[in-house]
């Protein structure tokens, strides 16, 4: 449903769209209003008009946060579509799927992401009841690792999901703006998303497209992986073009099994997982292409890069983990995450023994001048 906002206005009402004198006679003071008779009142106004000159405004096929020109005055005005009872406010990112809005929950009056799947891909999602209890399960994940999924729906024939809102940026974000992470950061991040994917594949859950674009921060040190159970919808619609096998996914990241067309199981969730850390220590992926077919990319990655040519600098324990993690046979993978999480532990402490190797030569005698 479409309504009219000034975002300079912040007296005015988001409901009725009038200022607060013109409100409804029940509702005197906006600040009294409840967020029901809000919802109600808004049914009244189903076509949003200038809020200079008052013409109707076409705003017929609209996304959502759109400015409109008022064919009367030329007043440029913001359109915003409410989906349910969430309002986008602001535009978070788009991707290959759809697009990420920060929207506003005026039932429980919080702010949530909200994603939108393109109306192709929510076309596939609203025929398909596998998918859309996928997408279920997805939402009954709860780890303090996993984006949190609210609620899903479907409304102007597009697919929505609604998820905790995390901004404080992704590894994608921090890799762009950092450049190389340092190991600990990397096997810190890696035990953290491990365990998250852990945590939904006990509920019989592969994500299908770890990357560093969907590991998002909660602060300087926790780490959580989203967009869990969405993957699904475009891996589905990947499946209906064959002609070219033009892969679904970002390519560095993608296991070859799925470039290979072999079954996905655990093991492909730990592979993309690898690579992101792997280009994340190294400054670069074990697989530098810019092609997007699924037959070429499948011969590239069978022969992955040496994680110690790249960036010798980096420990045996945490390379030959990542380079088994990138393997590209899966049965010379971790076959499952508990074997994963022991081996990027093992690595950890290896490197934490290292560094106090180092700190106690450099300073020998650091001992004898301890207060007693």
């Amino acid at each position: 449903m479409l309504f009219w906002h000034d975002q300079f206005e912040r007296c005015r009402c988001l409901a009725c769209r009038f200022q607060r004198r013109h409100c409804h006679p029940f509702a005197p003071k906006f600040v009294n209003v409840t967020v029901d008779f809000h919802v109600d009142q808004r049914k009244l106004f189903m076509t949003p008009t200038c809020w200079i000159c008052g013409a109707a405004l076409d705003a017929g096929g609209y996304e959502p946060l759109v400015r409109v020109v008022c064919r009367n005055c030329g007043q440029r005005n913001l359109l915003q579509r409410t989906f349910d009872h969430f309002v986008p406010v602001e535009t978070l990112g788009a991707g290959g799927m759809g697009t990420v809005y920060k929207a506003r929950d005026t039932q429980l009056e919080r702010f949530v992401a909200l994603k939108l799947l393109r109306k192709d891909v929510s076309s596939e999602a609203d025929h398909d009841a596998q998918l859309q209890q996928e997408a279920r399960i997805a939402a009954s994940v709860n780890h303090p690792n996993v984006v949190q999924i609210f609620s899903l729906g479907m409304d102007h024939g597009q697919f929505y999901v609604v998820m905790e809102l995390i901004d404080h940026g992704s590894l994608d974000d921090l890799m762009e703006s950092q450049g190389r992470l340092t190991e600990h950061q990397v096997l810190d991040i890696g035990i953290q998303i491990a365990r998250g994917l852990r945590a939904a594949h006990r509920k019989g859950l592969i994500h299908r497209d770890v990357k560093p674009a969907n590991i998002l921060f909660v602060d300087e040190q926790a780490a959580k992986i989203g967009d869990f159970g969405l993957a699904a919808f475009a891996t589905q619609q990947s499946q209906h073009t064959e002609s070219d096998r033009v892969v679904w996914g970002t390519p560095p990241y993608v296991a070859p099994e799925r470039l290979c067309n072999q079954p996905e199981d655990v093991r492909s969730d730990i592979y993309s997982l690898g690579a992101t850390l792997f280009h994340a220590v190294a400054g670069k992926p074990p697989i530098d292409s810019n092609t997007n077919s699924a037959t070429e990319l499948c011969e590239l990655k069978q022969h992955p890069a040496e994680l110690r040519s790249i960036a010798p600098d980096v420990s045996s324990p945490t390379a030959r983990v990542l380079q088994r993690m990138i393997a590209p046979d899966p049965k010379q993978r971790a076959p499952f995450y508990d074997d994963l999480l022991a081996e990027l532990d093992a690595a950890r402490r290896a490197l934490e023994i290292a560094d106090a190797r180092r700190h106690s030569s450099r300073w020998p005698f650091s001992g004898l001048f301890r207060h007693h």
